[in-house]
């Protein structure tokens, strides 16, 4: 059938007026050949098939296939890499993340914040050198050297007193240090996810890190809650890095890896 889109509609609204299954968006797109899902317009025509429950079953595209973990996340093993590309096909619908090329940057950020879906905790190893280079303005007045290689004390200092954190003595920067495929860090933003997604990762705040769900569950609700799509559909890296990161760290390697997402998506 033929549906003429009324002020207000977004696909996610039409699938699931007409499908039951907002998540059928990403497939409304590509039928109607839509470089942009996000720009549809008040009378615009779309196609919407009328599908039977099982034929539109089968057309139900794959937003990560294992390729495209693997390419972006080469050490993951054979359980781990079927285990996220179930969490990320549950999750990442439930988060509007289904454009492709929202997709493609929401899997070159992740891989590169948690070092290919490997190290889901920050990694606060940092030298004497590292923290002074990094992190100069937490340490004005202290001598760094106090401090270097204690990833506990680090964290405790430089998340000290912002995100939702105690002072350094409170142990919140270390307790609520990054964790899962984004990093999510700081208490507010612990219990935000938490009344959010129905799970008490306040008191254990570890489960972040060790249940890939929520690995990648913690990342799809901080990408949406930082309305990231609207950068990652303009393709601005920058952005979408500043939005992630609050800076540009790391934004050569971030690139090579959006490349390798788009060549594996076919959006080259």
């Amino acid at each position: 059938m033929l549906y003429q889109v009324k002020t207000g509609d977004t696909l996610s609204t039409i699938a699931a007026r007409y499908y039951g299954d907002s998540s059928k968006a990403s497939w409304i797109a590509s039928q109607n050949h839509l470089a942009n899902a996000n720009q549809i317009y008040p009378g615009q025509q779309l196609e919407l098939p009328d599908l039977t429950s099982t034929e539109l079953a089968s057309t139900e595209a794959t937003l990560v296939s294992p390729a495209l973990l693997s390419a972006l996340c080469p050490a993951l093993n054979a359980s781990d890499l079927n285990l996220f590309c179930k969490a990320l096909e549950l999750d990442l619908p439930k988060a509007q993340i289904t454009p492709p090329l929202c997709v493609a940057h929401f899997m070159a950020q992740t891989a590169h914040e948690s070092a290919g879906y490997a190290q889901l905790r920050e990694n606060l190893n940092y030298s004497a050198s590292a923290l002074s280079s990094l992190f100069a303005k937490y340490f004005v007045g202290v001598d760094v050297n106090e401090y270097a290689r204690q990833p506990e004390k680090i964290a405790n200092r430089i998340y000290a007193n912002r995100m939702g954190n105690g002072a350094e003595q409170s142990g919140d920067g270390w307790a609520y240090r990054g964790r899962g495929i984004i990093q999510l860090t700081g208490k507010a933003n612990y219990q935000a996810f938490s009344k959010d997604w129905g799970t008490d990762v306040v008191n254990q705040p570890d489960l972040v890190a060790l249940d890939p769900v929520l690995a990648v569950a913690s990342g799809c609700w901080y990408w949406q809650k930082r309305n990231i799509n609207a950068a990652a559909q303009a393709d601005d890296l920058m952005k979408v890095t500043k939005l992630i990161n609050g800076g540009t760290n790391g934004i050569e390697d971030r690139a090579h890896l959006l490349g390798i997402a788009k060549q594996q998506m076919g959006l080259n």
